[in-house]
C-alpha cells in the first residue's frame, strides 16, 4: 500500500524523456545528491501533521553482529485520535531473532497528542523512543530480553511514493507517502544481558492523511532491499467486495525512482500459515514478477504475527529473504487477514 514509467525504459536510460521522478544525469551521479520534489516537502514533512486525522512513522530492517548473527526489527509510531476528541499515540516494537528462531513484540499507547518538532520528530512511549529527521534517526526499543539502540543515516534520497508523494484511494481517503528505502544502521542489541555491536540496513516509511477507510480494508506490503543496490516497494490492496489494486516503485542503484503499475507487477502467494494464537490464516511465501525479473520472497520465520496490539488490528510483519534473479532481504506486512 505503502505506487508509471515502464521498466524497460528504466533499463534503457530514457527516464529523463518521460518525466519520471529524479534529476537529469549531468555526467555525475547528481540524482543521489538531490532532494525529490513533489507534493511532499522535505525535511519539513518529516514532522507531525496535526491537522491530518492519521499518521505513522515506520522503521524495519536487518541487523548483523560481527559473527553474523542476524536480527530483524520493526518500530512503528502511530498518531491518531485513538480516543474520541483526544489525540493519541501508539508504538509497536518487534525483534526477530533469526538464529534462535523466535519473534518478540509489544505495544504501547499514550493518550496525548504527538509532540510537534520542526523538520523532524521526537517520540517517547517508554521504553520505545524515536528521534530524528532529514534522514538521520535514533531509535531505542525494548521487548522481553532484547534492548535495541540504533543510529540510522539515509544513504539514498527519499522516494516520493505514487510518483509525487500523494494519492487518493478508490475506497475513499487519501495519503501523502514517502520512504527512505536504504538507511545505514549502526548500534547495539542486548540479548538476555549480553550486548552485541550490530550493523545493517533499515527502511523508513512515513504516511499521513485520511487513512481510516484504507486501514479498514486489507493490504500486503513488500519492501525489498536487493544486494545489487536497488529497492522495490510494492503493495496489494484488497478492499472487501472491490477490485484488487497492485502498484509500487523501483529505485535503481543510481537513485532513479520509477512508479510501477499493475501491468509491470505480478504477486503470487506460494502457501499459507495459520496462527496458533489467533487462528488467522496469512499467505506465506511469494513470487514477484517484475518486468523480466522473477523473485522468490520467503519469510525467515512463519510466526511473526503481532496480535496484542489493540486498538490496532492484528497483523503479520516480518523479515524475509529474496532469491531468484536477484538476492536480498525484505520486510513484509500483511493486514486484513484477522477479523
Amino acid at each position: 500500500m505503502r505506487r508509471l514509467c515502464i521498466l524497460m525504459v528504466v533499463l534503457s536510460g530514457l527516464l529523463g524523456l518521460l518525466g519520471c521522478q529524479g534529476a537529469a544525469d549531468d555526467g555525475e551521479n547528481s540524482r543521489c545528491d538531490s532532494t525529490p520534489t513533489g507534493l511532499v516537502e522535505l525535511p519539513k514533512d518529516d514532522g507531525r501533521h496535526p491537522d491530518e486525522p492519521m499518521e505513522w512513522w515506520y522503521w524495519t530492517g536487518h541487523l548483523e553482529t560481527a559473527e553474523g548473527r542476524w536480527f530483524g526489527f520493526e518500530l512503528a509510531i502511530f498518531a491518531a485520535e485513538l480516543i474520541p476528541g483526544q489525540g493519541g499515540q501508539m508504538a509497536h516494537f518487534a525483534v526477530t531473532d533469526i538464529d534462535a528462531g523466535t519473534f518478540h513484540n509489544n505495544s504501547q499507547v499514550l493518550a496525548e497528542a504527538a509532540r510537534a518538532v520542526e523538520n523532524g520528530f521526537q517520540f517517547a512511549m517508554p521504553p520505545q523512543t524515536a528521534v530524528g529527521g532529514n534522514g538521520g534517526d535514533t531509535l531505542h526499543g525494548e521487548v522481553d530480553d532484547y534492548v535495541l539502540d540504533l543510529s540510522l543515516e539515509s544513504t539514498k534520497p527519499a522516494v516520493l511514493q505514487h510518483g509525487d508523494g500523494f494519492t487518493e484511494y478508490d475506497v475513499g481517503g487519501y495519503t501523502h507517502y514517502y520512504s527512505r528505502e536504504r538507511m545505514a544502521a549502526t548500534g547495539t542489541i542486548g540479548v538476555a544481558g549480553q550486548t552485541f555491536d550490530v550493523t545493517g540496513t533499515a527502511w523508513f516509511d512515513h504516511q499521513w492523511g485520511e487513512l481510516g477507510q484504507v486501514t479498514n480494508t486489507g493490504w500486503d506490503w513488500f519492501a525489498l532491499q536487493l544486494d545489487n543496490g536497488t529497492e522495490l516497494m510494492l503493495y496489494v490492496l484488497r478492499p472487501k467486495g472491490g477490485d484488487v489494486s497492485v502498484g509500487g516503485s523501483f529505485t535503481d542503484e543510481d537513485c532513479q525512482s520509477t512508479e510501477l503499475g499493475p501491468e509491470e507487477l505480478e504477486v503470487t502467494s506460494l502457501g499459507e500459515w495459520t496462527s496458533p494464537d489467533t487462528d488467522c490464516t496469512y499467505p506465506s511465501g511469494w513470487t514477484i514478477e517484475f518486468g523480466d525479473r522473477s523473485y522468490t520472497v520467503t519469510p525467515v520465520l512463519e510466526n511473526q504475527e503481532l496480535y496484542e496490539v489493540a486498538p490496532a488490528p492484528k497483523y503479520w510483519e516480518g523479515a524475509a529473504t529474496v532469491s531468484g534473479d536477484e538476492t536480498g532481504r525484505a520486510y513484509i506486512e500483511l493486514v486484513g487477514y484477522c477479523e
